[in-house]
């Protein structure tokens, strides 16, 4: 499943984290951004992260790097420290004096959660067609437009890009954004319908909530038939979440339940088993029975273990078969450096 933005702000700031070669001709902009990060590498906690680059951000809100620091705002100030309308400030700050097309987008897909979260009013169609203007947006620029608005009820915002980013979902689209990787059209054409699934999700829950409800149906149907599962059976888009919840909304509360099991049930997914509660409520009456029920779910759903080989240390194969005697096994896997 897809995550938000803030989780990929957290990946971003670590990745800060690297040394910084200090040439002698390193411009003073240059030795900035490589102290910064040399500090960056030295700190522990969220609030002295948020705080660093918050500083950095405010004495160079038009830096290149601005769009890179804006989710690590968003994550460390908005969602570790709680503090969703100073992340918002500051994210405010930085766009009102970037001028760069790129970076400015980064950061308004940065602040739009936090405005809605804090009852701002933002306009994602707009920051998202500003770099269009500049040039034209990648599949995932325009997914993630789509993701966004979607999630946060921008009905005709999500449904313009999705249905944009179908153009793109194609295995020659796909091919031609990663013309350096050596992918065969039989791999090219399952990316492609990977992300045609995805955008038909979009797609199919913005056509719903905009009342074009036989279109919506047409769009989850083909995405159903595009749809590929992890081991536990759960869709790694948001298929299984709009799909479950357009069937609650059309008064199918258990069909809503089962498109919801696999990623409520098995995958973890927060709004999945939340929709999911409320289906259950809606076709019970109320959560009386709830726990029991998803342990019932839980069970059925479980499917055992393929039996597979890995070698140990010392180059010995093992079979799962052998280890597990057919019990309950905990596999843990590690990377020690």
């Amino acid at each position: 499943m897809r995550r938000p933005l803030m989780v990929a702000g957290l990946a971003i700031a670590l990745a800060l984290i690297g040394a910084c070669s200090k040439g002698p001709s390193v411009s003073p902009a240059e030795q900035e951004w490589a102290d910064f990060r040399a500090a960056y590498g030295e700190l522990e906690t969220s609030q002295d992260k948020a705080e660093l680059i918050e500083a950095y951000l405010r004495e160079h809100p038009d830096s290149p790097h601005a769009g890179d620091l804006a989710p690590a705002v968003a994550y460390y100030r908005g969602e570790e420290l709680g503090e969703p309308t100073a992340a918002y400030t500051v994210l405010g700050e930085t766009l009102a004096a970037s001028t760069d097309p790129e970076a400015r987008f980064q950061i308004a897909m940065a602040m739009f959660p936090l405005a809605v979260e804090v009852g701002e009013e933002m306009d994602l169609g707009a920051a998202a067609a500003e770099l269009a203007a500049a040039r034209p947006l990648s599949f995932v620029e325009m997914i993630d437009v789509a993701d966004l608005a979607v999630k946060h009820g921008q009905w005709q915002v999500g449904a313009e890009y999705a249905e944009a980013s179908l153009a793109k979902a194609t295995p020659e689209a796909f091919l031609g954004d990663y013309p350096d990787d050596d992918y065969t059209m039989e791999e090219a054409t399952a990316k492609a319908e990977r992300r045609r699934s995805m955008a038909l999700a979009d797609l199919g829950w913005a056509r719903w909530n905009l009342g074009s409800h036989d279109q919506a149906i047409a769009a989850f149907e083909e995405a159903m038939q595009l749809r590929t599962v992890d081991y536990v059976g759960a869709s790694d888009t948001n298929l299984d979440l709009f799909a479950g919840k357009m069937a609650l909304a059309a008064g199918d509360p258990q069909r809503a339940m089962a498109l919801l099991a696999p990623s409520a049930v098995m995958g973890g997914d927060h709004d999945a088993a939340a929709a999911y509660r409320e289906a259950y409520i809606a076709d019970r009456g109320s959560d009386e029975g709830l726990e029991e029920h998803l342990w019932s779910e839980r069970q059925s759903l479980a499917r055992p273990v393929d039996d597979f080989t890995l070698a140990d240390y010392h180059g010995v194969a093992h079979d799962f078969d052998g280890l597990s005697d057919g019990k309950v096994t905990l596999l843990a896997f590690w990377f020690p450096t």
